[in-house]
């Protein structure tokens, strides 16, 4: 899905451009304010330890909550870096067969 979302170039500009609008709102201040806390507080409970089922679904929440709020700089940064094609390790693709 984030193929066709960020195919072009054009898309790619668009999508910075509208991360960067949506991290200076009221709403998403106030919801990065919400998920920080949450995050203390997860981060709190899961270094006291307990019941190891209840932990790990902590832990789960905890990087939910980490990859919301994280998500607008990753996908900037993801836009922004220019993608060198991969490199091809295959021998033959190099070769010239034409001699």
């Amino acid at each position: 899905m984030t193929d066709q979302l960020f195919n072009t170039k054009e898309k790619r500009e668009v999508a910075v451009a509208n991360f960067k609008s949506l991290m200076i709102t009221p709403g998403w201040l106030l919801l990065k304010e919400v998920v920080d806390a949450n995050i203390q507080i997860l981060t709190e409970q899961i270094l006291i330890g307990g019941d190891e089922k209840i932990i790990n679904l902590k832990r789960r929440d905890l990087i939910a909550y980490k990859n919301v709020i994280n998500t607008p700089y990753k996908k900037i940064e993801e836009c922004t870096v220019e993608k060198s094609p991969k490199p091809s390790f295959d021998p033959y693709e190099q070769v010239d067969i034409s001699k």
